[in-house]
């Protein structure tokens, strides 16, 4: 559990230095970008994030909710220790090799998946042939059964 909370903590921090390297370069955020760049689906989830930046002395802003913009004033300068630096690159390192894990597994169930489609293919075709075969035959034994039925009823009568 603590684990999940320090997780969704170290990507709030993530979501609030976007917005603040977005603040960097334009003073009128649209929420579009926002969400985007920070990987949220919801204005709301965006708004909190924002309000997080405001109660952390880290953004100025006023919130536009009704035209979803935000009218950046002043942001606060962040500086990163070394000792940080080497953290925040260990921190993303981890989590390229994850990624990078995570889209080589992905990669061997797509090809596994498409082997089995392959081989689905080939037995559904080698069955609709025996069904085809199957049906042929019937058809050349059909009138052959019905002379043998023609001299079994004269046979019997």
């Amino acid at each position: 559990s603590s684990g999940i909370n320090a997780e969704y903590g170290e990507l709030t921090k993530l979501r609030i230095l976007t917005i603040l390297r977005m603040s960097s370069n334009k003073r009128v955020l649209k929420y579009s970008d926002m969400l985007v760049e920070t990987g949220l689906s919801s204005s709301r989830d965006l708004e909190q994030v924002i309000i997080q930046s405001i109660q952390h002395n880290v953004l100025d802003c006023k919130i536009d909710e009704a035209n979803e913009q935000v009218f950046v004033n002043q942001i606060s300068g962040y500086n990163v220790t070394a000792e940080q630096q080497d953290y925040l690159l260990d921190s993303l390192a981890k989590w390229s090799e994850s990624c990078r894990t995570i889209t080589e597994s992905m990669q061997a169930d797509v090809n596994n998946a498409t082997c089995k489609l392959k081989t689905n293919v080939k037995e559904t075709v080698e069955f609709q042939k025996a069904v085809e075969a199957a049906k042929a035959s019937v058809k050349k034994e059909k009138p052959h059964r019905e002379a043998s039925s023609a001299k079994s009823r004269k046979r019997l009568a």
